[in-house]
């Protein structure tokens, strides 16, 4: 027989119902605290996210919910365009998630006036499901902006600013 090792003094049966108590409180706490995040999370997304709302009574033409799109684009191309004006950059994100809430519940009025859903319509929703495509596209770059090159944009204005102050600025060389 080989020799017999001493058990490890850490696992002392004295203890047994003490850590299983820790374990289970750690269990618990880590839970509670995954599906209150789960939960704020999910509270947030549906908050800057307009339901779809129930068919208008009166729809527009083919012709008008066209329009309607095309006027959506623009604008949604135009909020794009300013992300690269907001100050500080490292909140580009926050700027886009409003302007996208409201362009969202204008999209989702222009949906109900459209009647989307009958199949002679099915050319204007592929146009409306492209659009929420390209804004989900635009959300995702907002946040990858603000997140990574926010701050370099950031220290640059701020790199520039301090440069014109400087004295010797003035000076030809």
């Amino acid at each position: 027989m080989g020799p017999v090792s001493s058990p490890d003094p850490r696992k002392d049966p004295r203890f047994r119902r003490f850590r299983g108590a820790a374990y289970g409180i750690h269990i618990l706490l880590t839970t509670l605290f995954s599906l209150w995040l789960i939960w704020s999370v999910g509270r947030s997304v549906s908050a800057m996210t307009p339901e779809q709302l129930p068919p208008a009574p009166v729809t527009l033409t083919f012709r008008e919910c066209l329009e309607g799109a095309r006027a959506l684009w623009t604008e949604l191309e135009s909020g794009r365009e300013k992300l690269v004006n907001v100050s500080p950059a490292k909140s580009v994100d926050q700027e886009w998630m409003r302007f996208r809430t409201a362009w969202l519940q204008k999209l989702r009025v222009r949906e109900s006036e459209c009647a989307l859903d009958s199949r002679e319509r099915a050319p204007l929703r592929e146009v409306f499901g492209r659009l929420v495509r390209v804004q989900d596209l635009y959300a995702i770059h907002a946040v990858q902006y603000a997140g990574e090159v926010g701050g370099a944009v950031d220290a640059l204005h701020a790199a520039l600013e301090r440069a014109g102050r400087d004295p010797s600025a003035g000076r030809l060389p």
